[in-house]
């Protein structure tokens, strides 16, 4: 396989890296800015939920959506995007 990635690989890595910062952001962003709305979900606030238990469910499918997305370009593209080390073997 080849040492250095292709541009194409590495722009679309570089979108997707910053749509999932701008995701994360509004993760968590959003308990704090429904805080005083009163918004519900059910019988619970929205803000307590996210608080709770949302935002980690949030960030948890940033990461796995983002790991299945580049391992996917990664293999069609038959790169890697860093170097592995040699082997450690003496």
């Amino acid at each position: 396989m080849p040492s250095t990635p292709s541009v194409p690989l590495r722009k679309k890595v570089r979108y997707l890296t910053a749509l999932c910062l701008l995701l994360w952001l509004g993760a968590t962003l959003v308990p704090v800015l429904t805080a005083r709305s009163g918004l519900t979900w059910g019988p619970w606030p929205i803000d307590f939920w996210m608080a709770a238990q949302g935002c980690v469910l949030a960030y948890l499918l940033i990461v796995a959506v983002y790991a299945w997305l580049v391992n996917r370009w990664e293999r069609e593209a038959g790169e890697l995007l860093f170097q592995v080390p040699p082997s450690q073997d003496v």
